[in-house]
């Protein structure tokens, strides 16, 4: 049997079907499309910070590992924040990047980033990515949003472990939005129900999949434009990119549109894999109280029950999700860094940061 290992600067390099068998839970932000659409989006690549290096390992012609990897020239997009990091390193005049890092591009997702056959990750990838990050000019090595099956693997080639915070909703025995009610304290209760009552004038819309029309992109686009320019953020997302992929993988999109006696006014993007709901993505063009609530964590809980999803994960951050029974979940990242003394130092601080962390989780 023959094995290669190899490293390519685009996806439309590695077979889609065999690429796509990889992802055993069908999730949108691993899948063959969602890489393809950021490149055609141009939202990887040259000036983007984020040049692809997929690896993978092919049997006798045949993909059986791979694993999304970029080498990165910026710390934009990854929500798994090192900008004091590469300051520090400023300081003393030593280069932080370009640096090494395995991640889901503008997307603080815990999905599989090792794909594939356990032993070939073991026996094949993880052997060659070393060696990779060895040989070149980088200051450190990356994972970041690991999933539990993946820890140990990264824990055994001596990578620090980092802790971060999400707030994510678990169905566990809910079956209805009543249920999801009775989960919270009366106030909350009160004031949810509150909230909606407020919004009887406004209609909701629900796309999904093909339902989903090129208009109807354009107008999310330009509410996705709007929540960017509040948050004087960067769009790191084209209107082509969201084009691409919905249209390409459009059984893993749903779209909500709200509207009044004006016209459109908001909108709330998601993507789901076999058990997982993810809300990305929103905007209003009008500010209209509740409506953001009522978009992104009420819609996206009713959603999730229609399609008998186990979890909702509604974003990076968000204390105010806490309060509407989204416990903070904790999510990893894994680092190496080549020079020791950081590496010491940093060491220090990750340490110092977790047991920050673990106080929010205290009652």
């Amino acid at each position: 049997m023959s094995v290669e290992v190899k490293i390519q600067d685009s996806i439309s390099k590695v077979h889609q079907a065999q690429w796509n068998s990889l992802n055993e839970n069908n999730n949108p932000f691993i899948s063959w499309e969602f890489f393809n659409a950021l490149e055609k989006g141009h939202c990887l690549g040259q000036n983007t910070g984020w040049n692809p290096a997929y690896m993978t390992v092919e049997k006798d012609g045949t993909l059986s590992a791979a694993l999304p990897l970029f080498i990165k020239t910026d710390s934009y997009g990854e929500f798994i924040f090192d900008w004091s990091w590469a300051e520090a390193y400023g300081r003393y005049g030593v280069p932080y990047y370009p640096k090494l890092t395995v991640a889901i591009p503008y997307s603080p997702i815990s999905a599989p980033k090792l794909l594939g056959s356990l032993s070939d990750q073991k026996n094949f990838l993880l052997p060659k990515l070393l060696e990779f990050y060895k040989n070149q000019n980088l200051s450190g090595l990356h994972f970041l949003f690991t999933n539990e099956e993946e820890a140990p693997l990264l824990s055994d080639i001596e990578l620090m472990e980092r802790d971060s915070i999400q707030y994510h909703w678990n169905r566990e025995q809910c079956h209805s939005f009543e249920d999801y009610l009775a989960g919270l304290k009366k106030n909350r209760r009160k004031s949810i129900k509150k909230e909606r009552r407020a919004l009887k004038d406004t209609e909701i819309v629900l796309l999904q999949g093909n339902e989903i029309e090129t208009s109807d992109i354009d107008f999310f686009y330009q509410c996705y434009l709007s929540t960017i320019e509040k948050k004087w953020s960067q769009a790191y997302l084209s209107l082509e990119f969201f084009k691409s992929f919905i249209q390409s993988k459009p059984e893993s999109c749903s779209l909500f549109i709200a509207k009044d006696e004006r016209g459109p006014l908001a909108s709330a993007l998601y993507f789901h894999s076999d058990d997982t709901l993810y809300g990305r993505y929103w905007g209003c063009q009008r500010d209209i109280p509740f409506l953001h609530f009522e978009l992104c964590i009420y819609r996206g809980i009713e959603l999730c029950l229609s399609k008998d999803l186990k979890r909702f994960e509604a974003g990076a951050q968000g204390e105010h999700k806490r309060m509407r029974g989204f416990p903070p979940t904790l999510t990893k990242s894994f680092h190496h860094l080549k020079h020791s003394e950081f590496s010491k130092a940093i060491g220090n601080f990750i340490e110092e940061e977790r047991q920050a962390l673990r106080r929010v989780f205290t009652p």
